[in-house]
């Protein structure tokens, strides 16, 4: 049986380099205090370095995929969580699925306006994109 070492080993230095971030984030929460968590601020921290181009999209995308596929298994110590402390959930029922909704139909919302407010945004500047490419190619002619 032949094993595939270099894609394993890519994988594993991908999702090392993803837990790296989310370290990073820890430490700069903590020092900083911030009110984010620290795997958000790792997060942020991962997106600002793929954005600046530091660090290529290709670079995580086996290790990002390998967790993607397996993610139902980060999910067990919840669940397992939430049924040691089933009476809570039991007695507080209403409340919680109130919550659910609420929060859900805010995200929703929250969710239609940011949208609306970038589907504008992003026509509006790409009126002024042509805008200028029209003014250049009008004053190249002269």
């Amino acid at each position: 049986m032949d094993i595939p070492l270099k894609k394993y080993t890519g994988i594993v230095l991908q999702v090392i380099l993803m837990y790296g971030f989310y370290w990073i984030g820890n430490l700069i929460q903590a020092v900083l205090h911030l009110p984010l968590t620290g795997s958000i601020v790792g997060m942020l921290l991962l997106f600002i370095v793929i954005q600046l181009g530091w660090i290529r999209l290709s670079w995580g995308e086996e290790g990002s995929s390998w967790l993607q596929s397996n993610l139902q298994l980060l999910f067990i110590p919840p669940t397992v969580g939430i049924i040691n402390h089933f009476d809570f959930f039991r007695a507080n029922t209403v409340l919680l699925v109130l919550g659910l909704i609420v929060s859900t139909l805010i995200t929703c919302l929250l969710s239609a306006k940011i949208s609306e407010w970038l589907m504008v945004w992003r026509s509006t500047h790409q009126g002024k994109k042509e805008a200028i490419s029209c003014s250049h190619s009008s004053s190249d002619l002269e």
